[in-house]
């Protein structure tokens, strides 16, 4: 009795995967070049398990093998990879696919319908209302931040290169904690107005830096997401997972109490500190100020915002710091040229990078562009397809099928950057990059979905790499350590802490 229930129960799912494999859908989607499947798992057990071998596989070997254009499965959802200009910007600028990917729902208990994950109506208005905190004008107030936080940094860097000296250890550094709790303090103070000196020890917030490693973790077990709820949290990853989720909303909602009582001052007092912190309004202080002026705007709608500002903000820019130093690390001749360039403009004077320096660093922000070519901080981005759409190169894809621009993939396509591998900041010059594709570099997104923040993380990183340049010499060990290995999991980052030889350059006057 029970064996033919259970070959009833077989035939029938092998009808249903039948008549799936035999629909429009199916048949339209395989049209496209790309890997061949295995009934029910599609592509994914051609996948490593390992990030590393992840990313090498779908965004080095798959685009070389099926070309900048594929198709591929993962279970029975189809997705359309690309990794060429052209569809990249069809999808990219088109308002028709505002949607992100169903992947993003892994985000959506810590960011909830924040405007990362947000779509529809719900996204063009809270994307309307935010849009002005970024104008020149606003990014200007927000260089004490930058400049402040960048100096700090700089003094934990040489305390620890005080401790290792004292026990006769190696000047190496793991520095991407060190970039975390820098970018974290920025976007609290810059953005959000409040001052959480992660980077001190004297900090009121989470010991031990819970916060940036709560986030770390995060990532981690939501990849394993796809198992039924129910199990998944008896598992050590679901637990891991609720257990960090808790330390990031207790974070965030600490951080918004203090926004909504800075936000309580500015209604009761109006001296001078008062007015000046009016002056540097921006981000979050709007959302407030509209929820006062009778906004449909929760306090789960604030809290949103703040863990995704939180999130994009400090984590994304973080993984683009460390990236950067390990290109100077491994290429001392482009991080002279740099330093060059950063003595034409400040000479022997150690003061801080305004506005109008930054504007100035061409060299540096070429490097800057040159490594987020390399290494994206956000390696892949997807996009929902709510209707039949044919693309320019005739293919036609079907309602409910994923778009995946593979961003790490786009930036290293050979048609477009001649020996992609090498790191040359001169393909930046505005000579070469006149007639190149203008979706060819994306690393901060584009159309009317691309980042909201990408000239505000571009001052921010210009201040701390032209303080920290001005300061440490940065060198990579590739002999010790070997090339560093990137992996994926939201965000495209080193398998290490990178440990990086610091050496401090002599005091300036």
């Amino acid at each position: 009795m029970f064996l033919a229930i259970f070959c009833v129960v077989l035939a029938a799912i092998f009808f249903f995967y039948l008549k799936w494999e035999y629909s429009s859908y199916v048949k339209t989607i395989d049209l496209i070049p790309g890997p061949p499947k295995v009934p029910f798992f599609g592509n994914a057990l051609s996948i490593p398990l390992d990030p590393y071998g992840a990313l090498q596989t779908i965004s080095v070997e798959w685009p070389k093998k099926y070309g900048h254009f594929r198709r591929g499965w993962f279970g029975l959802n189809g997705y359309i990879d690309i990794s060429c200009p052209i569809a990249a910007e069809e999808i990219l600028s088109s308002p028709k696919f505002i949607d992100k990917g169903k992947e993003y729902s892994l985000l959506m208990p810590w960011l909830g319908e924040g405007l990362l994950t947000s779509t529809g109506n719900r996204w063009r208005n809270r994307r309307r209302l935010l849009t002005p905190a970024f104008h020149f004008q606003i990014l200007d107030n927000f260089f004490d931040a930058f400049n402040k936080n960048s100096d700090i940094l700089c003094q934990q860097l040489h305390r620890s290169l005080s401790r290792k000296a004292e026990l006769n250890q190696t000047e190496e550094i793991k520095v991407f904690p060190y970039l975390k709790r820098c970018t974290l303090d920025i976007i609290c103070e810059a953005a959000m107005g409040i001052q959480i000196n992660s980077q001190l020890e004297n900090s009121e917030y989470p010991k031990e830096h819970e916060y940036p490693n709560a986030v770390h973790r995060f990532y981690f077990t939501s990849i394993w997401r796809f198992l039924p709820q129910w199990i998944y949290f008896m598992t050590k990853h679901g637990k891991e997972y609720q257990k960090c989720l808790k330390i990031i909303h207790d974070f965030t909602s600490k951080v918004l109490f203090k926004i909504k009582f800075k936000s309580y001052l500015l209604l009761l007092s109006k001296c001078p500190q008062i007015l000046l912190i009016e002056k540097r309004r921006a981000f979050l202080d709007l959302m407030l100020i509209a929820a006062k002026e009778g906004a449909d705007l929760t306090d789960m709608d604030i809290r949103n915002e703040v863990d995704t500002f939180m999130f994009e903000g400090h984590d994304t820019t973080a993984c683009a710091a460390v990236w950067f130093l390990y290109c100077m690390g491994i290429h001392p001749d482009c991080q002279e040229l740099a330093r060059e360039e950063l003595n034409d403009v400040f000479g022997d004077s150690d003061r801080p990078c305004t506005i109008e320096d930054a504007s100035k660093l061409k060299y540096l922000e070429c490097c800057i562009k040159e490594t987020l070519r390399l290494y994206p901080s956000v390696p892949l981005i997807k996009r929902y397809n709510n209707e039949d759409f044919v693309l320019s190169n005739g293919y036609k894809i079907p309602a409910g099928a994923t778009y995946s621009v593979h961003i790490f993939a786009l930036h290293r396509n050979e048609e477009i950057f001649p020996d992609p591998l090498s790191f040359k900041p001169e393909r930046f010059y505005s000579d070469q990059c006149s007639g190149r594709h203008p979706f060819a570099f994306v690393p901060f997104s584009a159309g009317p979905r691309n980042c909201i923040g990408q000239k505000f993380a571009l001052y921010e990183e210009k201040v701390i790499f032209s303080t920290l340049l001005r300061r440490f010499r940065f060198t990579y060990n590739t002999v010790k350590h070997g090339p560093v290995k990137p992996f994926m999991d939201i965000l495209l980052k080193p398998h290490s802490g990178m440990p990086l030889i610091i050496t401090p350059l002599p005091t300036k006057h």
